[in-house]
């Protein structure tokens, strides 16, 4: 007989349930009712209750906590939560916490025995799937599958398969995956759920959850494969893996090597319920040169304004890119990664540092860090960072960076701030070694630079002053004039046409 058992912190409810209703004839065994939730755990192992009903509130662990611990336990319990308020999300919360029925206190008994029936016929039926599972049929079954995918083998005996499964006696087949360990009784449980919608035998290796699938004859039930991928997917919180189909269950062991090759896509289509062929096959990976040389620069601005926060915003922006990308395959984001890592390392060898490359950690796998890849990615990027930081405050000229940056940038407004970031160094201390080094300041400089190269643009190209005023940096053209001929002791047309004269 199965056992009962009554917990509520009300006298007159535990009294009422346990009275009126007469357990023994209707075949159960009521327990010593209890007060709260605490005194229903102490009785979990010594009674071994099949049926328990429970107030949704209780003083200390509510009804709704109370079944979420014997969830985690190894009791197979069915749960009836009792409650004097008819409130939608106690509903909610009791439906997702897997009990059997929510009825309100003031259930007449009739609803009562109905509940309580329906939980036995439920415990019944899982301990009868249990006996199944167990059985030597069911062990060998399991592990012939596994042999025929550890061996690869092309052709196996597949009478005794099919035996046990008579379902599966014709195609077509598909295999799915998912990416997740799942114990024995787990896998029970969602075999149960996925086989009230289509057939399919479930079991475990290498750390997947696998389903040998028997599909429709024409492939008309789909639509049954998304009712039941969508409960799996709320259970897991990972998308199902699905190979192509075929007819032949001799197709198993390459079914299995096509789905663990979509494992990583599980990453990059992240909003997928289901990942099949079709979403895979036609895309070309990113190439190689989109966006490199950008990438590139910017990662190495990170890198040299020593800003940790800037680095991760810069990470967290490249990996959404990388993921977003239409094209985008594990294969080609391991390659655009690795070139772009490589290419920062050699970045801080230019500045002096002559460690070797091997001193870096090199790029995993892709499934490896992938898993959290904005995390794993600035990992190894803020090495290179502090790397850069260290060895260029110690060795790098300051002054001879900064003419490089502004030789480049003459044509726009150049403040000192603005370079000074760009090396990196205080702005201040970047104004004392100019003048050290240079004997000017850092106007008198960029005036300088600005000058020789208008002179360049005068002596070696047929722009006009107007235009060379504006390749320098200057808005005004008499203005440029002025400066030029300060420095020349002639106007930029003088300039031009002397030169001229004298080739």
């Amino acid at each position: 007989m199965m056992k009962v058992l009554i917990a509520d912190d009300e006298v007159i409810i535990r009294d009422g349930i346990s009275n009126v209703i007469p357990w023994k004839e209707l075949g159960f065994t009521l327990l010593e009712p209890v007060a709260s939730a605490e005194e229903v755990i102490k009785q979990l192992d010594k009674e071994c209750p099949d049926i328990l009903i429970t107030d949704i509130r209780m003083k200390g662990m509510s009804g709704l906590e109370l079944v979420s611990y014997i969830a985690k336990s190894p009791h197979q319990i069915e749960s009836i939560l009792l409650t004097g308020y008819d409130d939608f999300e106690y509903t909610q919360e009791a439906i997702r916490q897997n009990v059997c029925d929510y009825l309100l206190k003031t259930s007449s008994p009739k609803e009562i025995i109905a509940a309580v029936e329906r939980a036995k016929k439920r415990l019944e039926r899982a301990k009868e799937y249990d006996q199944l599972k167990e059985s030597e049929v069911e062990r060998s079954v399991v592990d012939q599958l596994k042999t025929v995918l550890r061996k690869n083998l092309k052709t196996f005996n597949q009478e005794h398969l099919i035996a046990s499964i008579p379902v599966l006696k014709e195609g077509p087949y598909q295999l799915l995956l998912i990416d997740e360990a799942t114990n024995a009784h787990d896998i029970q449980l969602n075999e149960e759920i996925w086989n009230s919608y289509i057939n399919g035998k479930w079991f475990s290796y290498q750390n997947h959850t696998l389903v040998l699938l028997k599909r429709d004859k024409y492939l008309k039930d789909d639509y049954l494969i998304q009712i039941a991928s969508r409960k799996i997917k709320e259970i897991y919180g990972k998308p199902i893996i699905m190979s192509s189909a075929v007819s032949s269950l001799n197709e198993l062991a390459n079914l299995y090597k096509q789905v663990v090759s979509f494992i990583p896509y599980q990453w990059i289509l992240t909003d997928n319920r289901m990942l099949t062929e079709n979403d895979i096959i036609g895309r070309k990976g990113i190439p190689f040169t989109e966006n490199m040389t950008d990438h590139k620069n910017d990662l190495i601005d990170c890198v040299k304004a020593s800003d940790e926060q800037k680095l991760k915003q810069w990470t967290n922006q490249f990996v959404d890119w990388l993921i977003d990308h239409p094209e985008s395959t594990p294969e080609s984001i391991q390659f655009y990664v690795q070139h772009l890592y490589m290419e920062s390392i050699r970045f801080i060898h230019q500045y002096g540092q002559k460690e070797s490359m091997d001193n870096y950690d090199s790029i995993p796998p892709f499934h490896r860090w992938f898993q959290q890849p904005k995390e794993a990615l600035f990992s190894l990027l803020s090495v290179i960072s502090k790397n850069f930081t260290d060895c260029y405050q110690k060795r790098s000229n300051y002054v001879e960076d900064s003419i490089i940056y502004m030789q480049s940038h003459l044509g726009e407004p150049l403040s000192l701030k603005e370079v000074a970031e760009k090396i990196p160094v205080h702005p201040n201390y970047l104004s004392v070694v100019i003048r050290r080094k240079t004997g000017k300041s850092y106007v008198e400089l960029l005036t300088d630079l600005r000058i020789k190269k208008a002179a360049d643009y005068l002596l070696h190209t047929s722009i006009n002053v107007k235009e060379v005023t504006k390749l320098v940096g200057y808005n005004d053209s008499k203005y440029f004039t002025k400066i030029f001929k300060k420095h020349y002791k002639m106007t930029p047309t003088q300039y031009r046409e002397q030169h001229l004269q004298n080739k």
